[in-house]
């Protein structure tokens, strides 16, 4: 595999050695040169290759692991990562068919449970009032992206696993609870995965996940379900999308 020589403009030389080494490994990587499952030159290679020492190498590979691109382990060669897939509010399902991927998913439970005290609380129910639980993974192409949790208060009908399976929640859930989602608050928290999570997840005990909590109101701004979903780190990024209605001339 070949590595593009260090960049000689001025501007480069007056930035850290191994942020201009992690650019141009970048470049190797967005524009496939080094492709999906590639592995990446050795530590030894690459200070040889960049005459610079093993520490600055390490922290080149390292921003490109926390970005994501490459996947560093112990005793392993180092391998570039297929891209994320993005996630939007939209419904995890359809952001993975977006990316042409095929959605999946695994029905774990439908059950009533007994509202958890923080669950409770986002949506205005007693602690241990019943609330129906779904839990389930999403895969694309049937690896596991996604462990989600949803709490639903006032369902009406009841729900089969048959139509989690075939129908976003986003629209099953209002559809059963006889009412209009209107919005939504969604907050997000990097986490390391338990020992069952990162089971379901086929990941490894620690590893970097996103929590995505969303609490789903109607349009009495009551709040309809809480989604809780652990996402992947190493398969997946979330991604916000604010439009802005600005007239031409309104002061910013």
């Amino acid at each position: 595999m070949n590595v593009v020589p260090v960049g000689t403009t001025e501007a480069l030389q007056h930035l850290p050695k191994y942020f201009r080494i992690q650019q141009e490994l970048l470049d190797n990587i967005r524009s496939n040169k080094w492709a999906p499952g590639d592995m990446v030159p050795s530590e030894a290679d690459l200070c040889t290759h960049y005459q610079v020492s093993r520490g600055t190498i390490r922290r080149a590979l390292g921003e490109l692991n926390r970005m994501g691109l490459i996947a560093r382990s112990p005793g392993k060669p180092t391998v570039v990562q297929s891209p994320k897939i993005p996630l939007l509010a939209s419904g995890f399902r359809t952001d993975i068919a977006k990316k042409g991927m095929h959605p999946g998913t695994q029905v774990l439970a439908i059950t009533t449970e007994k509202a958890p005290a923080d669950i409770a609380q986002l949506l205005e129910v007693a602690p241990g009032a019943p609330l129906l639980l779904i839990r389930r993974i999403i895969t694309a192409d049937d690896i596991p992206i996604i462990v989600e949790s949803v709490y639903a208060t006032g369902v009406q009908s009841p729900i089969t696993a048959e139509e989690v399976e075939a129908t976003s929640l986003l629209h099953l859930v209002p559809e059963k609870c006889r009412t209009v989602i209107t919005r939504a608050v969604e907050t997000y928290e990097p986490i390391q995965l338990v020992s069952q999570d990162a089971r379901l997840l086929q990941s490894r005990i620690g590893a970097l996940a996103i929590k995505d909590q969303a609490v789903l109101y109607d349009q009495a701004s009551r709040p309809v379900y809480v989604s809780t979903a652990l996402v992947r780190g190493d398969q997946a990024r979330i991604v916000t999308e604010i439009s802005f209605n600005v007239q031409p001339g309104t002061p910013s």
